[in-house]
């Protein structure tokens, strides 16, 4: 069957294509009539031949000459009134038809069910074709017109060319086609596909390659539409949710998508962003009224009696953008009035004992990670550096299928920009001066099958943010020198205190990757927005020094205690680890004491009472409480040293210690 370096293209080369048909010819015949089988293995590709199976399976007639109608006219209308995918992917065909006239090619975009919604082509060549009911509104679904690329592309969710006889009907074989899926890039499902058909004598190997190409541009025209009413919708939540602060909010997208939600919600119903809520089934009542606004413009909800479970749908406003509906805000009221907060008790064994806290805001960033763990979608953890993105990680890691497959973690920002890519994706031998001369495989080979956090993610460079985006949509790499595909099988968990829409308005970061990353969002608060867990975290690593340091049990006096709650921490829960530590070291005692506490601390602590206490006092007597605390901390608070220096009796000594309030600690 000629060469099969890859299963997704027919013919390789349009030498002796009549030779080529007769004998796929033969194979197709005994196949059908049952004879020979056996001299059929090895002769036909392995996805065609599955495919002829399956087509035996459904019972499709070998010998049909036409497909079937689908759609009617007024059917496919409506159809097209209503689909994003036409109204993105029709100009990107106009503008390639008008450029392959002559080709003798028709190009065809169908819908996730196989059904042709939109084609163009030559007139002679569309009036060939409508023998085979090759047109707008016909089923080419496997199940219904046998292998062709249209439903057998959609079946795999793979690209593919079906040349002649490898059409399981009789009436496709003096065709040639080649089709790649569409996918949502919302939820990655099929959502339609592109397709190129001609006679076989026009059979060309690239058909496909360009089929492939034209469906990224319009997955990539589709996610800019999607991110720009999605980030609409996004902030349209933003607004109203302070208009209704004691009910729920549910913003759903136009094809009832979930955008945001209120917490809650979220909770209560396992709502997952982007979700297709038509697949809860709690919500059907609710899906019903909407299909019936959307279909009836001047309708309102006016009803009050829609419950799902417990709440009650109290509005429902149709959301604009640019003029057409774009989505729909629902309001509902929570019968209950019961305040559920995910309990820390599933998250205390296993992956996540080490992660602690019990405060609401961290414990619902957290109950997101759980329930997003066992899925293979992306996560972005957002929040401040040191807020303990890479523990979370892990712990995701391990709650998921991919346990036991390596978690490998980059810092994007900590390494130089141009080793960046070496990094990432691996070099090929000769690649680079001074690089190994076997090559070396890159991040994403060492993780294969695992997880790869990308801690800093808005440091990545932007001509690497597109090899990036290919690992996501195509899931393969190319070793930086070399042309060799390497499939891969990554999670992406990537992590960034920046604000990535922010970056993406600046040009400074892919608005395509930011949609793909941006599927399972997580907000984690920084430590100064959860003090009650400070005394949590803070016991948790003195378990962990005492038994680093031998020794029997670390506690905190209170005063430093109290200290830890007022202070900001600006490096988060890595700047508590660290000055718990510096003070284990220097410390002689089973408690903390203030002045075992780093430096920088306690000039922050005193330059924080001072603030309050000068606020009363002139600029000399500043001065003066400055020279003085100054001296106390040279001398070790040896007064009779103090006041020698400063040429003063001890009594006038203690009186100023009384006057700027300045105790030993």
């Amino acid at each position: 069957m000629g060469n099969m370096r890859n299963p997704f293209i027919s013919i390789f080369s349009t030498h002796n294509l009549p030779d080529k048909t007769k004998e796929l010819e033969n194979l197709w015949e005994m196949f059908v009539t049952k004879t020979r089988e056996d001299d059929i293995t090895g002769k036909i590709r392995k996805n065609v031949l599955e495919s002829w199976k399956r087509c035996q399976e459904t019972g499709v007639d070998p010998r049909q000459l036409q497909t079937k109608m689908a759609l009617t006219e007024y059917d496919l209308k409506y159809l097209l009134n209503d689909s994003e995918l036409y109204q993105v992917a029709k100009p990107v065909i106009d503008d390639l038809f008008h450029k392959m006239k002559g080709t003798g090619y028709l190009v065809t975009l169908s819908d996730e069910s196989g059904r042709i919604i939109y084609l163009k082509g030559e007139p002679h060549v569309l009036r060939e074709a409508e023998k085979m009911n090759f047109a707008a509104g016909m089923d080419w679904s496997e199940k219904t017109a046998g292998t062709n690329a249209i439903g057998t592309s959609i079946v795999t969710n793979n690209p593919i060319q079906i040349f002649s006889a490898e059409h399981f009907c009789q009436g496709c074989h003096p065709w040639t086609c080649s089709s790649a899926p569409i996918t949502h890039p919302f939820t990655q499902e099929i959502i339609g596909a592109i397709d190129f058909t001609g006679f076989w004598g026009n059979a060309q190997p690239h058909t496909l390659g360009l089929a492939v190409s034209i469906a990224q541009v319009i997955e990539n025209q589709l996610a800019h539409v999607y991110m720009k009413v999605n980030n609409y919708l996004t902030e349209y939540f933003f607004q109203v949710v302070h208009k209704w602060k004691n009910d729920h909010i549910l913003v759903l997208n136009h094809a009832f998508f979930v955008v945001k939600s209120s917490e809650k919600l979220i909770e209560s119903f396992n709502l997952q962003h982007v979700g297709d809520l038509k697949e809860h089934p709690d919500f059907h009542p609710l899906i019903n009224e909407l299909e019936m606004m959307s279909k009836f413009p001047n309708r309102n909800y006016i009803s009050s009696e829609l419950m799902i479970r417990d709440f009650k749908v109290f509005a429902i406003e149709r959301i604009h953008f640019k003029g057409n509906v774009a989505g729909y805000m629902v309001v509902l009221k929570d019968n209950k009035k019961v305040s559920r907060t995910p309990s820390p008790l599933i998250l205390q064994d296993g992956p996540w004992q080490d992660v602690i806290g019990t405060s609401d805001a961290f414990l619902k960033a957290l109950y997101k990670c759980y329930k997003a763990a066992p899925s293979n979608v992306p996560i972005l953890l957002l929040g401040e550096s040191g807020t303990g993105k890479e523990k979370i990680a892990k712990a995701i890691h391990k709650s998921s299928q991919r346990r036991d497959e390596p978690f490998l973690a980059i810092n994007c920002g900590a390494i130089p920009k141009e080793l960046i890519g070496s990094e990432l994706f691996g070099y090929e031998g000769g690649t680079f001066t001074g690089g190994r001369k076997e090559g070396k495989k890159g991040k994403f080979e060492e993780a294969n099958g695992g997880t790869l956090f990308l801690d800093e993610i808005g440091e990545m460079p932007l001509d690497l943010q597109v090899h990036l985006l290919r690992v996501l949509q195509e899931k393969e790499i190319t070793r930086l020198g070399s042309s060799r595909i390497i499939p891969i099988n990554v999670r992406i968990i990537a992590a960034t205190n920046k604000n990535l829409y922010d970056l993406c308005k600046q040009g400074l970061f892919r608005e395509d990757l930011f949609f793909r990353l941006n599927v399972v969002t997580v907000n984690l608060p920084p430590l100064r927005e959860r003090k009650e867990d400070i005394p949590l975290i803070a016991d948790y690593f003195l378990k962990q020094l005492a038994k680093k340091y031998g020794r029997q049990s670390l506690s905190l006096a209170e005063e430093t205690h109290n200290y830890f709650l007022e202070y900001t921490w600006p490096g988060n829960i890595r700047e508590l680890q660290n000055v718990l530590e510096h003070a284990v070291i220097f410390s002689d005692s089973p408690v903390i004491k203030l002045e075992d506490l780093p430096a920088y601390l306690m000039e922050n602590r005193m330059s924080h009472t001072l603030t309050h206490q000068q606020k009363d006092l002139s600029l000399i007597e500043v001065e003066e409480q400055k020279v003085l605390i100054r001296l106390l901390e040279e001398t070790d608070w040896n007064l009779s040293a103090v006041a020698k220096k400063m040429n003063i009796a001890r009594s006038t000594l203690y009186r100023k210690l009384k006057k700027y309030e300045l105790k030993r600690k």
